[in-house]
This record gives structure tokens, C-alpha cells and sequence, in this order.
């Protein structure tokens, strides 16, 4: 069975890295990002939005700086391209991911009732922006990456014990059923539920079936799956499937990438994400090389293995950040932004340029031919 899959990729650091002066080129042609990307098969944006990511006095945060009225102008860019989007609520002034869910400067301080209400009220007022200038999202995240949850502390999953899973597990639905109603509200958009590890089948059961105990609203499972860290083809393949024959949701890979190099862009730089000296869990090196042709490979054997999934209902694979060039300022946080989530022992820069789908000077890698045609 074949199966039409949905090419998109997450360009929400694309209106920062221009106004940095980065230059995507296409054969030595420069080119617009987001033009490459259409004429190149690929045709969904996903775009994150972060509450408020500026420190109190103003100053941004980098990684995109991805305010509501920031990605609100990329929507419109994108929509009047033809590209369909994913908007990607994080509930947060900055990244979340696994290991990071920070409550915005805003509600810290509020009850849950106080949180489900403004954590509504911004969901609503977002969306109403968008809907009414006519660029609706197809796809809509209530939160991203919360296998352990979100709003930390307010409702970070605590897996000491059974009972004390299940009453995080209420505050966690109860703060998703005040975003996922403010969606249904506003439009008939598909409610997308994000979790990492998708090689860990235990760990996805043990999730949604808590969330369908509780009727958790949402349309389609959406899943980063980054083979360094989640597992290989077939564990994320096989979780897939059984995801879909016990809760009969469609699956969207939401984020992937992987590097085409561990050559530094500035070797006086932060640590790259993925370096040469990587190696996964068990100690071993990965199945693809860290190069160009590794790169291409990856995606295309990605490609067969979704192809695969049952009943042909995975329908979507996004690309994470193709076009976050190593600009001079470009950084996924800056000083402020590392004082304000307590993580001031870090260091700023771009730790991953060398997983975009055009090389440091801009030109686009090979893969990005290969994955426009998945």
C-alpha cells in the first residue's frame, strides 16, 4: 500500500536568520528559504510560538525569538506561498523539550485554575489572530515534546509511583483540555498530541493510555523521532503501529533531522549538538555517516520505514530547523535568555547548523532534493 505523505519542516528561526543576513543558495543561485522548500516537494511549514521569549528588559531570547506576532507574519508568508501549517504551541517563553518545560513569567505564581484560564485565553486569542486574516492552521500542537509532561512544576509527570503518575496526570490533562477546547473553539484545525522516545513502545502506552482514561481530546499522535536518540527504524515503526491499532490516531513525525557533518562552523564555538565523537546508548556508532551521503541515506530509509506503518496512516514527516544557518549572531539562547531558565552554565552559539539541509555557506545539501521527494 503506497501512502501520499505530508513534506513539511519547522522554519521558525527562517525570519531571525534573514535578519541576520543569512543566504540560502539553490546550485550557486541564491534563493528564499521557503521558495527552495516549495520547489522542492515540500509543501507544510511548522512554526513554534513562544509566549513572551524577552528578558524584562526587552532583550530577545534567540532561537528564533518566536513571539506570536513574529510568527504570525511567517504564517502569512507561508499561507500566501500555498503551503499548508502546523502551529506548534510550547506554553512556555522558550524551548521545551524532555528536559525543560518552563511556566511563562506571566502565570508563574497562578493556581491551575488561574493556569487553564490563561493558558486558554492565550490559545484562543492566538488563534483568533490567525483565523481572522485567513491563515488558519491545518494542524494545531497543544505542547511540545511533553512525554513528562509541561508547565513544569505545575504539571510535570512524577513517575515515583503509580498514584502519584495518575495525579500529575490529572493536573497535565486538565491544563491540555483548556488549551485543546480553546482550540475547538476557534476551528475545526487537527489537535496534535507531541512525544519524543518513539522507539520506547512501554513508555507511549503507559502516556496515552492515561490520556484516553481521562477522554483527552486530540485528533492525531505526533512524534520527533531523531535516530541518535529514539531508537532505530523498526522500534519507532512497530510503536507506530501499535499505536494506531489501540488508539486508532493518525501518526504525524512532527520533528527529525540529522547531521551531514562534524566539522565545526566555528571551532571556537559552543559544542555542536552532534560531534564526531558521538556514539549512541550501547556505545555504538550510528547506522548512517555523518556526512552529506549519511544525511541523504537517513531520509530516504526513513522514507521506506514510514511507508510500512499500518494501514497507511502515518501521514506527515516535518524536517526540524533545514534553514537555521550559522549566521555571525545566530545562537539557540542568549545570555539572557540562560539567565532567565537558570541554565547561565551553558554556552550561546549555534550547536545545529550542521543538521539543516544547506551547508554552512548556504547551499542546499543534497537531501533536501531526496526529502521534497518522500
Amino acid at each position: 500500500m503506497t501512502t501520499k505523505l505530508i513534506i513539511g519542516a519547522d522554519i521558525s528561526t527562517l525570519p531571525e536568520v534573514e535578519q541576520q543576513g543569512g543566504i540560502f543558495r539553490v546550485g550557486g543561485r541564491e534563493v528564499l528559504l521557503d521558495d527552495a522548500l516549495i520547489a522542492n516537494g515540500i509543501t507544510s511549514a511548522r512554526i513554534r510560538v513562544w509566549n513572551d521569549p524577552y528578558d524584562r528588559a526587552g532583550s530577545p531570547y534567540g532561537g528564533g525569538t518566536c513571539d506570536a506576532e513574529k510568527m504570525f507574519a511567517l504564517a502569512e508568508r507561508i499561507k500566501s506561498k500555498g503551503m499548508s501549517l502546523l502551529l506548534d504551541f510550547h506554553y512556555s517563553d522558550f524551548w521545551c523539550d524532555p528536559a525543560r518545560q518552563g511556566i511563562p513569567k506571566a502565570w508563574q505564581g497562578m493556581d491551575i485554575d488561574g493556569m487553564c484560564k490563561a493558558l486558554n485565553t492565550f490559545t484562543r486569542q492566538t488563534l483568533t489572530r490567525f483565523i481572522e486574516a485567513g491563515v488558519s492552521p491545518e494542524y494545531i500542537q497543544v505542547g511540545n515534546e511533553i512525554t513528562n509532561g509541561f508547565l513544569w512544576d505545575m504539571a510535570k509527570l512524577d513517575r515515583s509511583s503509580p498514584e502519584a503518575f495518575s495525579e500529575s496526570f490529572d493536573r497535565l490533562a486538565k491544563l491540555i483540555s483548556a488549551g485543546t477546547s480553546a482550540v475547538r473553539e476557534c476551528t475545526d484545525a487537527g489537535i496534535v498530541i507531541h512525544l519524543e522516545q518513539s522507539g520506547k513502545n512501554a513508555l507511549w502506552r503507559e502516556w496515552f493510555d492515561a490520556a484516553v482514561k481521562r477522554d483527552m481530546d486530540f485528533d492525531i499522535i505526533g512524534a520527533s523521532y531523531y535516530p541518535l536518540w529514539h531508537g532505530t527504524l523498526t522500534q519507532m515503526r512497530e510503536n507506530f503501529d501499535d499505536m494506531i491499532s489501540r488508539y486508532g490516531r493518525d501518526i504525524m513525525i512532527v520533528e527529525t533531522a540529522y547531521p551531514f557533518t562534524t566539522v565545526h562552523h566555528d571551532p571556537s564555538g559552543r559544542k555542536l549538538m552532534i560531534g564526531e565523537d558521538f556514539t549512541l546508548e550501547d556505545g555504538s556508532k550510528p547506522k548512517w555517516s555523518f556526512t552529506k551521503e549519511g544525511q541523504q541515506q537517513f531520509l530516504e530509509d526513513l522514507k521506506a520505514e514510514c511507508l510500512k506503518v499500518k494501514d497507511g496512516r502515518l501521514k506527515a514527516i516535518y524536517y526540524w530547523e533545514p534553514g537555521w544557518l550559522p549566521t555571525k549572531s545566530s545562537t539557540w539562547a542568549t545570555k539572557e535568555a540562560l539567565r532567565d531558565i537558570g541554565e547561565e552554565d551553558k554556552d550561546t552559539g549555534n550547536e545545529w547548523a550542521n543538521e539543516c539541509l544547506f551547508d554552512y555557506s548556504g547551499e542546499a545539501d543534497p537531501a533536501l532534493y531526496t526529502f521534497g521527494k518522500l
